[in-house]
């Protein structure tokens, strides 16, 4: 009686690591297909996987730049570039044959609150130009001479981001991240205009900067969101004082933005504004992105982190 239960129970082992084997298998193959990695959902998997850029929730707009040697080329939203670590440099490609712009970004903190400047030059006298070329209604009258003009931007931005732990709690990603920021555009004159100010949405609270020899303060609070996996989103809400006639606006804008591929983003959402000034009050935004380089690396030295 002994013989034959020793051999069932010497069966039952095997089949229990047999089944083992199996599922270790199973998960092997399916970590194979998989792009992702399961010790970090925002990192992909495959050869030096742990360089992938995982900044995707630092928009243009937070304290933080791009990682050095990295950055995202848009079609709508400013594409940048770094150089130096804590240094990013940009503009909107878009928008150069229209209104051409630079900007250059300075990180001056790093850690539980990211404290940055940016200053940002840009001109919107071709648009005006190609606005009365073509008798486009409401930018800017058509027997009227076209003035010059050159924006000044310069800005303080604080982020504060909160982390989560990821798989494991071996590493932590930023889930929420909300900045604050303040900033004063003025526009320096090169050639006059009797126009004192636009009559469309979105231009009219700008009046000043368009035309020359006039400014805005602008204050914003933005909240930058991992959503889920390859998706993000970004809700933001400014208000431009401007004064006078021209008088002071709220502006809203949302966006979504889904990671396609490890290189490649997709983004949806929109720009609202509640002023004074004509024709409609929103603006679609559809924009797709490259990103390119590697994410950033720890700072080496003894003392540095």
């Amino acid at each position: 009686m002994a013989a034959p239960q020793v051999q069932g129970q010497f069966k039952k082992n095997r089949n229990k690591g047999t089944s083992k084997r199996e599922i270790r298998k199973r998960q092997e193959e399916a970590n194979k297909k998989s792009q992702y990695n399961k010790f970090n959902e925002l990192q992909p998997m495959g050869h030096k996987s742990s360089q992938a850029r995982i900044d995707m929730i630092w928009s243009y707009e937070t304290a933080n730049t791009v990682p050095i040697y990295a950055g995202d080329i848009s079609l709508i939203a400013p594409s940048r570039f770094s150089t130096y670590r804590g240094v990013e440099f940009g503009g909107s490609i878009a928008a150069l044959p229209v209104a051409p712009n630079f900007y250059i970004k300075k990180r001056w903190k790093e850690g539980g609150v990211y404290v940055a400047s940016r200053h940002q030059i840009y001109s919107y006298a071709p648009m005006l130009y190609w606005a009365q070329q073509l008798e486009y209604p409401g930018i800017f009258p058509p027997n009227e001479n076209l003035p010059i003009s050159i924006g000044i931007k310069n800005e303080l931005i604080l982020s504060k981001p909160f982390l989560k732990d990821l798989k494991c709690g071996s590493v932590k990603q930023p889930y929420i991240i909300i900045t604050a920021a303040a900033a004063f555009d003025y526009g320096i004159p090169i050639y006059d205009t009797s126009v004192e100010m636009m009559e469309r949405k979105f231009f009219q609270q700008r009046s000043g900067v368009i035309l020359g020899g006039g400014g805005f303060i602008t204050a914003r609070l933005q909240g930058d969101f991992y959503i889920a996996r390859d998706l993000y989103g970004t809700m933001a809400i400014r208000a431009l004082f401007s004064g006078g006639e021209i008088g002071n606006s709220i502006e809203n804008n949302g966006l979504l933005r889904y990671k396609l591929t490890p290189r490649f983003s997709l983004s949806g959402g929109y720009w609202l504004t509640f002023g004074k000034g004509s024709e409609g009050p929103i603006m679609p935004i559809f924009d797709l992105t490259y990103h390119f380089g590697n994410k950033q690396g720890r700072q080496k030295g003894l003392f540095t982190r």
